[in-house]
């Protein structure tokens, strides 16, 4: 139904919660004020070298990962941009467009 990407965690979040209120009301303000939300900064971070990267970029499951990652993240942006809205630098989501139907065995 859904799925996130880390660099865009806040608006997943909030997605979640519009999509599935029953099981995230209250996510996205948790996600901003909780406690522990500062594990999700790292305080020393380094990046890797130009080599490294070269050399993982090379590898054959580092492409599948890479195109799967790629997919992810268009269907994201697809899905957030059909639901979500930014007024005054805040994100809003539209009224809710899920229907479920369903669907049962042949006999």
């Amino acid at each position: 139904m859904l799925v996130g990407v880390t660099e865009e965690l806040e608006d997943f979040v909030m997605m979640l919660e519009a999509a599935l209120p029953r099981f995230f009301r209250g996510a996205t303000e948790l996600y901003k004020t909780g406690k522990k939300s500062h594990l999700r900064r790292t305080s020393e971070k380094k990046p890797p070298t130009k080599e490294s990267i070269a050399k993982l970029q090379q590898s054959a499951i580092w492409k599948m990962e890479n195109e799967f990652y790629e997919f992810a993240l268009e269907q994201f942006q697809f899905v957030r941009a059909h639901a979500v809205r930014e007024k005054d630098g805040e994100l809003y989501m539209l009224a809710q467009n899920f229907f479920y139907e369903k669907i049962y065995p042949k006999n």
